[in-house]
């Protein structure tokens, strides 16, 4: 499901489960929002409605995300209270923002970026296919998880991506820290990959 953190607020979205509150909504959550590190959520867009599992926070607060039933890019710039088409489309697995303010898109086509606030997306050429993405909190560092459980990072404003390590089975989830720390959970749980040393 879609999770974004914008400062000490957390976003998300996804189905209810069996202890849900009611007024969160059913078939779909559309935009939750917590401001307590998740001991608690309010309904805040889409209640009941949309399913996002795409979502995205930009430097500059602004909240991106992709509903499943449409590869159509919105944006909210209110914390998630209102929401208003970019203009672009991506059949994304994931999305991050980077320091840049560059928005990258994994597609089953390949990485997808935009420069232009998702207004449109050209393919990123020459990068590894890549599934999951996280990005660090400042967005200087990128990371991703691409085919045979590959490890790759890539930094804002960089055009090339480098081999960092390889997952262990399925990865659920990737995350990159600002001293480039990596976060993985997998078929053998959570484990902490250290950043190299610089030489």
């Amino acid at each position: 499901m879609g999770l974004t953190v914008l400062g000490d607020t957390l976003l998300a979205s996804g189905h209810p489960g069996n202890t849900t509150p009611a007024e969160l909504g059913s078939p779909h959550l559309g935009i939750i929002r917590s401001t307590d590190s998740a001991r608690s959520w309010t309904p805040v867009a889409f209640t009941g409605e949309k399913d996002f599992h795409v979502l995205a926070t930009a430097p500059d607060g602004t909240l991106y995300g992709i509903h499943t039933d449409s590869a159509e890019v919105l944006a909210s710039t209110d914390e998630g209270d209102t929401w208003r088409p970019t203009g672009g489309s991506a059949f994304a697995f994931n999305l991050v923002a980077d320091a840049t303010g560059r928005i990258i898109a994994s597609t089953p086509d390949g990485l997808q970026i935009s420069t232009d606030g998702a207004a449109s997306f050209r393919r990123w050429s020459d990068t590894p296919l890549i599934a999951l993405l996280g990005v660090s909190p400042n967005h200087q560092r990128i990371v991703g998880v691409g085919s045979g459980g590959k490890i790759w990072t890539t930094t804002a404003e960089a055009t090339s991506w480098s081999e960092a390590g390889t997952v262990h089975g399925q990865a659920q989830a990737i995350a990159i820290t600002n001293a480039g720390d990596l976060l993985v959970i997998d078929d053998s749980g959570l484990t902490l990959l250290p950043s190299p040393p610089s030489r």
